[in-house]
């Protein structure tokens, strides 16, 4: 993979695959390290993983490795509001594709709780709950839009300024207008500094919007991506 020019100054490395199956294992052996190494220094592992269609084999593949799980907290980036058996709900999917075979054994954490009167009463109410949780996180796997968009961290959300402040709460409401529903998400603040940040990425579009990023780090506004290349971050990505 070509690295980006505008990178040279920026703790963002690069791994490519040939097809999406490598590229799972890759990632997926990465994960697994990153928290076997944190479970060796502590008492547990909180783990953020993005849902959407391209961390599905990711997914699969990391329930497979061998770890003592059982320590391991789970957490999705982000979650859309919408009924909780949903096909649209992140949750539906990390249960469906890591939360089995021995990742099984670990204990997941829903951004929305099951009975809430808006997506702001559901932030405040996991804000306080997800506390709880060993932050900041061991490894964090993002998600990418066209767009610079990271888990529900859109360019056109209302609520952006805030969520990427230094002082926002764990968790955040966002209405962005090019989303039909809107969203509950981790804030910055809750993302960054991980042990471990990958961001993971198929396609040429997605590559595309990635060097579009790089080019000019600092509009964090622009695409809220660029606020994690202020640490290190592994790009995972294959066509």
């Amino acid at each position: 993979m070509k690295i980006p020019d505008a990178s040279g100054h920026l703790p963002v490395t690069f791994n490519q695959a040939a097809e999406p199956d490598e590229l799972a294992s890759r990632l997926a052996q990465r994960v697994a390290e990153q928290l076997r190494q944190a479970l060796d220094r502590q008492q547990r592992a909180l783990l953020v993983v993005s849902g959407g269609t391209t961390p599905e084999p990711f997914l699969r593949k990391l329930s497979e490795a061998d770890l003592d799980w059982s320590r391991v907290d789970v957490l999705p980036t982000d979650e859309r509001w919408v009924a909780e058996n949903d096909p649209a709900r992140n949750s539906r999917l990390i249960r469906g594709t890591l939360l089995r075979r021995k990742a099984a054994a670990a204990s997941f954490h829903e951004l929305i709780a099951a009975v809430q009167e808006d997506p702001q009463a559901a932030a405040v109410e996991a804000s306080s709950r997800l506390m709880a949780l060993p932050w900041p996180a061991t490894v964090v796997v993002l998600g990418m839009g066209e767009d610079g968009h990271t888990a529900s961290l859109f360019p056109d959300a209302p609520e952006l300024q805030g969520a990427l402040a230094p002082d926002a709460p764990l968790a955040v409401a966002t209405s962005p207008a090019s989303q039909s529903t809107p969203r509950v998400s981790l804030s910055l603040p809750a993302l960054v500094g991980a042990i471990c940040t990958a961001l993971l990425l198929r396609g040429q579009g997605k590559y595309t919007a990635l060097e579009s990023a790089l080019a000019q780090p600092a509009n964090i506004y622009g695409a809220p991506i660029r606020a994690f290349f202020r640490q290190p971050l592994e790009v995972f990505w294959c066509p």
